[in-house]
């Protein structure tokens, strides 16, 4: 796979207009009336001046590239930028997101409260969500979970099949990637999990790491992809 910052570089292969675009994009799916408003703005030219064939041309060399889609709803068509490139129009364009961490859960139930900690402490990252994929025989050992952490219950065969858990993750990724940033934690979980989440980190650009040393000691923050 290529290196997506350069897939989104050459995309924009130094046009204004495209740069402009997928910023818009970052804020969610926008109409090309919406596209056009934005661009007249940016470029400081009245909303006449941006033609149709200006914005269509622009669009299709992004959706060309991999990088947007477009679709119809009733009597709009929308551009939407691919999940699996937000990240890295993120990173190329210097824009920030909310951080949600995703993790695994199948023997440390204590990590719901630890992971955010050691974020804190160590990396000075404060995740805005949690979103933890656990085990249903983790239900009775699970407390104190923080009021924004989500938990996604599934049977415990489901931990050691990788589909079906790269599936639960991937559904979480694609809901939650257009409006933050995913870092995904494989302290806890089995070796598929683990494997299910390592493969979606590289399939959509995300940071991952794991809490390294002894459960009842101060474990480190040891990235594993940043």
């Amino acid at each position: 796979m290529s290196n997506p910052l350069l897939i989104v570089e050459r995309a924009i292969g130094g046009v204004e207009a495209r740069r402009i675009i997928l910023k818009e994009l970052l804020e969610g799916p926008k109409t090309g009336y919406e596209l056009r408003d934005a661009l007249s703005k940016e470029l400081g030219v009245g909303v006449d001046d941006v033609s149709d064939a200006k914005l269509y041309f622009n669009l299709q060399a992004l959706e060309n590239s991999g990088l947007i889609n477009r679709y119809r709803e009733w009597k709009s068509k929308y551009a939407e930028i691919v999940p699996n490139m937000v990240q890295a129009v993120r990173r190329y364009l210097n824009v920030s997101a909310p951080v949600l961490c995703l993790c695994s859960l199948d023997s440390e139930p204590l990590l719901v409260r630890e992971v955010g900690r050691r974020l804190r402490e160590q990396s000075g990252i404060d995740p805005d969500g949690y979103v933890f994929i656990a085990e249903n025989e983790m239900r009775t050992r699970v407390g104190g979970k923080p009021d924004n952490a989500e938990i996604i219950w599934i049977p415990e065969y489901a931990m050691h099949d990788f589909k079906r858990m790269y599936e639960v993750a991937k559904n979480i990724v694609e809901r939650e990637i257009g409006r933050n940033e995913i870092i995904l934690d494989v302290t806890d979980g089995t070796r598929i999990s683990a494997v299910a989440l390592q493969q979606l980190a590289w399939e959509y650009g995300l940071r991952v790491f794991y809490l390294k040393g002894k459960k009842d000691e101060a474990r480190k923050v040891f990235w594993i992809r940043e």
